[in-house]
């Protein structure tokens, strides 16, 4: 019963470079998929904000004001990942989003309903990026000749 078993696989050092080469493309494939949500966002948000919310001409140092030209997106990086913000910097812009008392002569006469504007687009793209990621991960694969 002395019998020797042997096998050998061809073919793992070019597996072995692919998946180092995947592994060395992947993070900063996966920043710039983020980057780009973010901006995509960030623009749907502002369109849904332009179609939603009732327009004021502003004129002078009121215009710096406008809910429509205080977007902006930042990409922080921490040592876990990155994290895209989107924010829309109007100083008024949390009332409009959640809701405000209507308040006349110092008195509170009713409630303006927020217009959730952030929390609408973020439903829009609940199922988008995921997609987005899976679909980067299958082109770095496929860049890496691992698909």
């Amino acid at each position: 019963m002395a019998d020797s078993f042997e096998f050998s696989i061809d073919g793992l050092e070019e597996f072995q470079h692919a998946l180092e080469k995947a592994i060395q493309k992947a993070p900063a494939q996966a920043e710039q998929t983020l980057l780009e949500v973010a901006k995509e966002f960030k623009a749907s948000a502002k369109r849904k904000a332009n179609s939603e919310l009732k327009h004021v001409k502003r004129e002078g140092d009121d215009k710096k004001w406008a809910i429509k030209r205080r977007w902006g997106h930042k990409q922080v990086d921490d040592r876990l990942g990155a994290t895209v913000l989107v924010w829309n910097s109007a100083p008024h812009f949390h009332l409009v989003e959640n809701g405000h008392n209507l308040v006349r002569g110092g008195r509170v006469i009713g409630f303006v309903p927020g217009k959730h504007i952030m929390e609408k687009t973020r439903h829009e793209y609940e199922d988008t990026v995921p997609e987005r990621f899976e679909k980067m991960v299958e082109d770095v694969l496929k860049e890496s000749g691992l698909d």
